[in-house]
């Protein structure tokens, strides 16, 4: 007899955040938990490594037995590669991108076109986590294989597709229905949000004023309203997904769910 209840653990690592949400299946009934996000000081001296493993040890949701647990990191440490590359060591690929010191290279394959994005998931939350038993059969992603999963291939449109989290800006364009870009920024000002987006599109010289913008993340907080305003001057046609929590401020954590559908349990 078949399991009817099923449990899972999505969780989105950055250097010195996770966020973390869980999901029941019972039959065709599907309930989702509240996110929860942890942050981490590591400057702050009266707060240890050893006090925040406490704490991550202790954390009831992350002790709990699950079906399925996935891991997915916002690793600045990237490359594209195509498929036809990945017979070299993956540390020689990120290398290549001038990315030192790399701890641990791995690499995450995408479905919309031929090629992985390598990535290096050195984060001491990382350790800590996957040392807790329930959680070693995590299965691990980048958090740009949803950006680009989801990008609207072969639309035959210029697109971008933007996703803020954890105050990392990724960033995803399509020219004429086409992939040609992805990256992800470390952001701490909206200032610094607005030039990525139009410095990314002058250097592809693609016109802001017909690209479309698919916008997710934390950006679309109410706390954010003058991110958007001040996009909204230079980009005209911006797609927010409000209405849609799936496809909105959560986009990535609710996206690693669907990797259960190629996953056995």
């Amino acid at each position: 007899m078949s399991k009817t209840t099923i449990s899972s653990l999505a969780i989105l690592l950055s250097h010195d955040k996770l966020s973390y949400i869980t999901k029941k299946t019972d039959g065709e009934k599907i309930s989702y938990s509240d996110v929860f996000d942890y942050s981490v000081d590591f400057t702050n001296l009266n707060k240890t490594e050893v006090e925040i493993e406490h704490e991550l040890r202790s954390n009831l949701t992350l002790l709990q037995e699950y079906d399925f647990v996935h891991f997915c990191f916002l690793s600045t440490a990237i490359n594209v590669v195509p498929n036809q590359f990945l017979h070299h060591p993956l540390e020689d690929l990120l290398s290549m991108s001038m990315y030192h010191p790399i701890q641990l290279a791995i690499d995450c394959p995408l479905q919309s076109i031929e090629a992985s994005i390598v990535y290096n998931i050195h984060y001491p939350l990382k350790d800590v986590l996957l040392s807790l038993k329930k959680l070693q059969n995590a299965r691990l992603y980048h958090s740009g294989k949803f950006l680009i999963d989801y990008a609207k291939i072969n639309s035959k449109d210029d697109e971008i597709y933007v996703n803020l989290v954890h105050q990392k800006l990724e960033i995803c364009v399509l020219s004429n229905g086409e992939f040609i870009f992805y990256n992800l920024f470390e952001i701490k000002t909206k200032e610094d949000f607005l030039f990525y987006i139009l410095y990314t599109l002058n250097q592809l010289n693609i016109n802001p004023n017909t690209v479309s913008l698919f916008i997710f993340g934390d950006v679309l907080d109410i706390e954010f309203n003058d991110y958007i305003d001040m996009l909204k001057k230079y980009i005209k046609n911006i797609d927010f997904n409000k209405d849609d929590e799936q496809l909105g401020k959560y986009f990535t954590l609710y996206k690693l769910f669907e990797c259960e559908l190629f996953q056995e349990h």
